[in-house]
């Protein structure tokens, strides 16, 4: 139970803000650091990536007992071939 309050705790850190200041800026060591290891990654064929990472949206509610929300974003990474991040986005989960 420890490590899923740690997994939900390390998901709700994503920053908006972040990703967009960072575009073209960051490699995808830099944000590994940051967030930790993707959830999904995808190969694309011109040798860049997609990382994908997952914010459940839990919070915590009383006495450790929690509210399960309905609202799951992805955040979509794309890194070129030189592991540069180029672009991202926020959508629903699928």
């Amino acid at each position: 139970m420890l490590a899923g309050l740690v997994l939900l705790f390390a998901c709700s850190q994503f920053e908006t803000a972040y990703f967009q200041n960072m575009v073209n800026q960051v490699t995808r060591d830099v944000v590994a650091s940051r967030y930790g290891t993707p959830h999904k990654v995808d190969e694309l064929p011109d040798g860049g990536t997609v990382w994908t990472y997952f914010d459940r949206g839990s919070v915590t509610t009383g006495f450790g007992s929690y509210a399960h929300s309905s609202q799951c974003k992805a955040y979509l990474l794309t890194f070129d071939e030189s592991e540069v991040l180029r672009d991202w986005k926020q959508q629903d989960c699928t």
